[in-house]
């Protein structure tokens, strides 16, 4: 690992030419922290090198793993207070592969999905992190393989989260992920810009639970210095994310591609493919499940995007009894192959899985249904594509009816919009507009919507019923 200390918020020109100055001057800042993976065989933790470098560049610097180096992040890795830091992932870099031992650090058998530990967690104002363009480095190797084919009916419990940000100012390019053991990338903050996204969470055994690729806003960090490993500083949660970009992408996956949580507006997501049997698309939520919580999300564009063999496509997900507000939401241009149910928004979602998949606190069940989130001014248009009409779901069900299926009638496969209302007033404002999806059976299209009044949905394009899918022209 190659360290150098530069100027605070200096540009990457800037540190090239104090570089080359400073060699000239034979006073060069570089410090090099060679990985001890390969000399080890993969058993020498290379963590708290990651962690001085982090601490040594924390203002300013650049931390470079170099291409084709590997190293052993046996232990979680924190670094806050970060400061116009650039860092270059070019080599790769690897988790444990002893399941047990993860579980032991992780420790979170009676934690939510929020409070769980992740392995990399950056904090701070001004952060690059660069990856490479080359596919055969620059990976986060998490060997998530053997966890998904030791899965219980929902996963394994002790799972980490990936990768962690709050901050301010962030650019990620080219950021590569394999086989992440569950969820992959947490953002909260300001000003974010996201480029050239790889996750590669196929399987070729177990169901890959969990695997999200991005949650957008609700996110964990803690407060003190860096740490490693265990972290003795009490958490915070911070529930907004502002300003993000996220453009160009291919995720493959078991969960939400994309998932906008409460506490986000002004996000664009574009420019890319998302697939896998299990893949949830691009998902607004789950919001409300804390009842005694009031959830937000606004100004949020899905565009260009291509959904292939996912159950979900363009999504919208709240809990029975939720209170809160989602408004001006966009997905257009979204290209449809093989999707079980390309459009799809419901205010009676449960999750299936244990407490630590929960995004808040709340009952799973028995829950009054007094309220419910308000959805106001969605757009879907030039959405396209074919239905999976010939084996629809993901095969992840463990309860009859299937966690998706609930509440939801007539279902045959052929569903292009489900629209699941919580009341003849949580829906307002909503458009579909040029909808051209085909069961690939042939059969006509269908809709199922429920509570999507006329009065406050005058535009909506199409026929409110349960039944042949009629748009209005």
């Amino acid at each position: 690992m190659v360290v150098r200390n530069y100027p605070r918020g200096a540009s990457p020109y800037v540190h090239q030419a104090v570089h080359h100055l400073l060699k000239l001057l034979k006073l060069d800042p570089t410090a090099n922290y060679p990985p001890l993976y390969a000399a080890s065989n993969g058993t020498v933790d290379d963590s708290p090198a990651i962690v001085k470098a982090l601490t040594d560049c924390a203002n300013g610097g650049l931390v470079q793993f170099p291409m084709g180096t590997n190293y052993f992040v046996q232990n979680p890795v924190v670094a806050v207070n970060l400061s116009g830091i650039r860092i270059e992932q070019f080599g790769n870099l690897h988790l444990p592969k002893d399941i047990a031992y993860v579980q032991h650090i992780v420790n979170s058998t009676e934690q939510t999905w929020a409070a769980a530990i992740t392995w990399f967690i950056l904090n701070g104002n001004n952060i690059e992190w660069v990856g490479t363009k080359n596919v055969t480095s620059g990976w986060i190797e998490s060997y998530g393989q053997a966890w998904w084919d030791a899965n219980n009916s929902t996963g394994l419990l002790a799972r980490p989260h990936l990768f962690q940000m709050n901050a301010k100012n962030v650019t990620i390019t080219d950021y590569k992920a394999r086989k992440p053991i569950a969820w992959n990338m947490r953002i909260s903050g300001d000003n974010y810009t996201i480029k050239d996204t790889f996750i590669d969470a196929s399987t070729t055994g177990g169901f890959p639970f969990n695997t999200d690729g991005f949650d957008v806003a609700y996110v964990t960090f803690f407060l003190g210095s860096i740490r490693l490993c265990r972290i003795s500083a009490d958490p915070v949660y911070i529930t907004s994310a502002t300003n993000v970009l996220i453009d160009g992408f291919t995720i493959f996956n078991g969960d939400d591609a994309v998932a906008i949580q409460s506490g986000a507006a002004n996000v664009t997501v574009r420019n890319g493919m998302a697939s896998g049997p299990g893949c949830h698309g691009m998902s607004i939520g789950s919001l409300g499940q804390n009842q005694g919580l009031y959830n937000k999300v606004t100004n949020i564009t899905f565009t260009d995007i291509t959904m292939v063999n996912a159950l979900y496509g363009a999504r919208f997900k709240s809990w029975v009894g939720g209170q809160g507000l989602a408004e001006n939401v966009t997905w257009s241009n979204i290209r449809m192959s093989n999707v079980s149910q390309p459009i799809y928004l419901t205010s009676s979602y449960i999750n299936q899985g244990s407490a630590q998949t929960q995004i808040q606190a709340g009952a799973v069940s028995g829950r009054p249904n007094n309220s419910t989130v308000i959805t106001k001014n969605f757009r879907w248009e030039n959405i396209s594509g074919t239905i999976n009409s010939n084996n629809p779901g993901d095969g992840s069900c463990v309860t009859n009816p299937c966690w998706y299926n609930q509440g939801l009638p007539t279902l045959d496969g052929t569903q292009a919009i489900t629209v699941q209302c919580g009341s003849d007033t949580a829906c307002q404002g909503h458009q579909f507009k040029n909808i051209q999806l085909l069961p690939f059976n042939s059969k006509p299209a269908t809709t199922i919507c429920l509570n999507a009044t006329a009065a406050l949905n005058p535009k909506l394009g199409f026929a409110c019923t349960n039944g042949t899918y009629l748009p209005a022209y």
